[in-house]
């Protein structure tokens, strides 16, 4: 009946066992190198796609931990800056008090020295007085009165009169 077609079953019966035996060779020569190829690449292909995620991952937990150090500097960055603030302004708030002490000390000073003279110019100014009342009262009473006397009445007079000045 195949042969009403032109189809001679033996030779088809010999091409298909041609057939089948070229591919159990190719199979066992060409393509199980192939198959073993494309195994090993696809494996490869794998391993890299592992350490690639490995390495990704080591990135993003490396930059995890560099972010945290950045902010960390920072922190400590702003905290020794609000301490040299700090202690800026104390030196400054120190400078502040020591030139008012000083000037305090200098107008206190000042204010010392200036009742110092002043005391000194009374004094000297009451010598002179009692020097002239002494002069004026031994021309008017021609010698009636010592000297120790007529001193002692003067300072008596210059404190009654004069003690407020002192």
């Amino acid at each position: 009946m195949l042969e009403k077609f032109g189809i001679n079953l033996p030779f088809l019966l010999t091409q298909i066992l041609h057939f089948l035996i070229l591919i159990w060779v190719l199979n066992k020569l060409l393509f199980g190198r192939i198959g073993s190829m494309l195994d090993e690449r696809r494996n490869r292909i794998a391993e890299a796609m592992a350490e690639a995620e490995r390495v990704g991952q080591e990135a993003a937990s490396e930059r995890a931990r560099l972010e945290a150090q950045i902010a960390e500097e920072r922190r400590e960055a702003q905290a020794n800056l609000r301490q040299a603030v700090a202690r800026s302004e104390e030196a400054a708030e120190r400078r502040k008090s020591e030139a008012e002490e000083e000037a305090r000390t200098i107008l206190a000073k000042a204010r010392s020295d200036a009742e110092q003279s002043r005391q000194q110019a009374l004094s000297g100014l009451q010598a002179e007085i009692a020097s002239l009342a002494l002069a004026a009262a031994a021309k008017v009473l021609g010698e009636g009165v010592d000297e120790k006397q007529h001193r002692s009445l003067i300072d008596r007079f210059l404190k009654e009169e004069l003690g407020d000045l002192a």
